[in-house]
Formats: C-alpha cells, sequence, structure tokens
C-alpha cells in the first residue's frame, strides 16, 4: 500500500493553497511547517485565548505528518493527498473556531490586545462563535465581544465612548419597555380586530361575488341562446332564400373568362388575315418578277412558255388557301361564341342581381313571380356557335369543277 511521505521532503505535486479567511499557498512542506510556527506564534502574541495554541496543535499540526504516513490505497495519487489537506485544514478551521493571523479580524485582534488586552478574549470568542454559528451567553465576555462587533460591522470609534452610548441606549430601552409592551398590546388588539373585520369582508365578497358571478353567467347563457337562435334563422334564411347568390359569383367568372377568350381568339384571326393577305401580295410579286429566260431556273418550272401557271401550282394555291381560309373562318367562330356567352353570362349576372334587389324587399315576389323569374335565369347553356347553312367547298370540288368548265 503506498503513502506520500516522500512529500515530507520533496515538492508538492502542486501548490497546496487554502483560504481560511486569509489565503495561503504552500509548494512543499517545509513551506506548510512554517506557516504553522507563525501561526502559534500569533497565538502566543495575542495572550492565547482560548487556550487556542493547544487547539491549534492537538487538531491541527499534530496531524500533518499522519497525512503524509498514512497508508493510502493504488488509485491514491499526490493531487488527491493536496485536495485532502486543503479540505483537512480548511474545516479543522471552521470547525474549532480558529481565527487566522493574515485574516482581518487576526490582525486587529492584534492591535486591540496591544491596545487593551483585557478585551482581547471577549473578541476572541465572539469571532470564534461566528465562524462555528453558535452563540455565547457568557456576560464576563460581553465588553470584548462588543468591541469585536463594532469592528466587525465597521465602526472604529473609542470603545469607552460607543460602550456608554450603548449603555445610555440600553437602560432607556429598559425604562421604555412598560409602554412599548402596551403600544405591543394595543397594537396586538387592533390587529385582532382588523383581521376580523377584513375577515368579514371576505365573507361578504365572497357572497356578492358569487351571486354577481351567477347572474353573469345567466346572463350569458341567455344571450348565447338569443344569438344561436338568431344564427339558425339567419342560416336557413340562407340556405331557402338567398342560396342562388353563389350563381352571380359563377356567371361573373365566367364572363371574364368569356371576354378573354374572345378577345384572344379575335386577336389571333385578325393576324391570320393580315398574315395571309401580306403573303399573297408578296407571293403574286414573286411570281411576276420570275425570270422565264433560265431554262433551268425557278420560273420556267412553275410557269409555262407563255406565262401562265402551271397546273398543279393552282392546285397547291388552291388547297393552301382553303386550308387557311377554313382556319380563319373557325377562328372567326369561336371569336363569336365567346362574345355571345360573354353577353349571356352577363345578362344572367344582371337578372340574378335584379332578382336579388327585389328578394330584399319584403312582399315584392310572389311564388307565381318566382315560377316565371326562376327558369329564365337558370336555362340551358348554349354553346354560343353560329349554325350555318352549308360548310366550306372542299379542294377536291373546287378541282373538280375546274376542270368541268
Amino acid at each position: 500500500m503506498p503513502n506520500m511521505s516522500q512529500y515530507l521532503k520533496e515538492d508538492f505535486p502542486k501548490n497546496l493553497s487554502i483560504d481560511i479567511g486569509a489565503k495561503h499557498s504552500f509548494k512543499n512542506y517545509e513551506k506548510l511547517n512554517d506557516w504553522a510556527n507563525k501561526e502559534l506564534e500569533f497565538y502566543k502574541s495575542i495572550g492565547n485565548p482560548g487556550n487556542s495554541e493547544h487547539t491549534f496543535t492537538q487538531y491541527l499540526r499534530n496531524n500533518f505528518q499522519t497525512k503524509f504516513n498514512q497508508n493510502r490505497n493504488e488509485k491514491f495519487t499526490g493531487d488527491d493527498l493536496i485536495d485532502e489537506l486543503k479540505s483537512f485544514i480548511e474545516s479543522t478551521y471552521k470547525s474549532q473556531g480558529l481565527i487566522a493571523s493574515k485574516s482581518k479580524e487576526g490582525i486587529w485582534l492584534l492591535k486591540q490586545h496591544k491596545e487593551n488586552s483585557s478585551l482581547t478574549l471577549g473578541s476572541f470568542s465572539f469571532f470564534q462563535n461566528k465562524i462555528k454559528g453558535v452563540s455565547n451567553n457568557n456576560t464576563t465576555q460581553r465588553d470584548g465581544e462588543f468591541s469585536a462587533y463594532l469592528f466587525d460591522i465597521g465602526i472604529k470609534g473609542d470603545f469607552e465612548t460607543e460602550k456608554k452610548q450603548y449603555n445610555s441606549f440600553y437602560e432607556e430601552i429598559i425604562q421604555q419597555k412598560d409602554e412599548i409592551l402596551k403600544e405591543l398590546l394595543d397594537i396586538r388588539e387592533e390587529n385582532k380586530i382588523l383581521n376580523q373585520t377584513i375577515t368579514k369582508q371576505n365573507t361578504d365578497w365572497e357572497s356578492t361575488f358569487t351571486t354577481q358571478k351567477e347572474e353573469v353567467a345567466k346572463r350569458f347563457n341567455d344571450e348565447y341562446d338569443r344569438h344561436k337562435s338568431q344564427m339558425t334563422e339567419s342560416e336557413e334564411f340562407y340556405e331557402k332564400k338567398l342560396a342562388v347568390k353563389s350563381a352571380v359569383t359563377y356567371w361573373s367568372k365566367k364572363a371574364k373568362s368569356h371576354k378573354k377568350n374572345s378577345f384572344i381568339f379575335g386577336i389571333f384571326a385578325g393576324l391570320l388575315m393580315i398574315i395571309s393577305l401580306i403573303g399573297v401580295v408578296s407571293l403574286g410579286k414573286y411570281i411576276i418578277s420570275l425570270d422565264l429566260t433560265d431554262s433551268n431556273g425557278i420560273g420556267r418550272k412553275i410557269l409555262t412558255e407563255t406565262g401562265a401557271l402551271q397546273l398543279w401550282v393552282y392546285g397547291f394555291f388552291i388547297v393552301c388557301m382553303t386550308l387557311i381560309i377554313w382556319f380563319i373562318r373557325l377562328l372567326v367562330k369561336v371569336f363569336l361564341s365567346n362574345l355571345h356567352l360573354l353577353s349571356d353570362a352577363n345578362e344572367r349576372e344582371t337578372m340574378i342581381k335584379t332578382y336579388l334587389a327585389f328578394e330584399r324587399e319584403e312582399n315584392t315576389l310572389k311564388d307565381t313571380d318566382r315560377d316565371l323569374i326562376l327558369p329564365s335565369i337558370f336555362r340551358v347553356s348554349t354553346n354560343g356557335f353560329i349554325k350555318e347553312d352549308s360548310t366550306p367547298n372542299s379542294p377536291i370540288n373546287i378541282i373538280t369543277k375546274k376542270f368541268t368548265e
């Protein structure tokens, strides 16, 4: 089993730092021992109050070497030893009420002992009991304790003057204790009456609050039932007489859609007619400007020697123009269809709004009137296309007619 006896001669693995009202740090056992000797000299210099030399030696210094020579387990290290020493010293100072020489209390005790040694024991006891957390009723040490108390709260005036003032104040308090006691009893009685009054008021307030809460709850329930009834009536009114309002929104959206489509198809039809016209004019100019003298040129391929178009060119031109005209007519039909449907949607929207306006006026419309109005509003919609007497001639019919003339 290892022990730490080598640190009696060697430096510690880390500094031993303690806080006992004053901070100290030791790098080896020699420094620790020197500090212990200085603490004993301090206790002698203040008259060894409370046999503090014996307490320090028995409970602290005599146990130093034991800590180093004690057998430890295998996992115990030098750092663990330093932590153990730190805890041991600090806890012993607290449990035994020891006062460090470099603490503010120790420095003041040394100064006081030189000025008035009769106060040292009482002052030492005051600080010692304060550290231990106990109270001392020994009146023979009162002067020293009072002197230490003045120091502890930061008063550094003349002790005798402070003592006289304290005694004067104490005697005044003793003389006035009967009056103060009577005042306290009167205050106690007033407080008792006040508590009874407050208790009664609380009872009255609680009763009043309960009554008001019940009244408010009843009013709330009545109001809730009234609003619920009104809401039910409103829902019934909407379902029975105003459900047709949704039709206004439908036909309004439909009118916007047809307006947009008519605009698009109208533009396409117009552009296609303009492009077709420009194309025919440009093609005519191109054909007129062809050179017939070049036997391998384009002019001799599509024109005869007399300058007339060949039959296949006529056929190709007629087919193309037929398709273009048919497509333009289709766009125009879609354009006109959307115009008709736009007009129909606007008409229905206006009729529905007018019907709803009559509905808002009580006794304006009768059931017979509704039977006449509603069928016209909710009639079946047409597709909007204009009927034609006949379809355009096909390219085959045109070619056949050309050859039979």
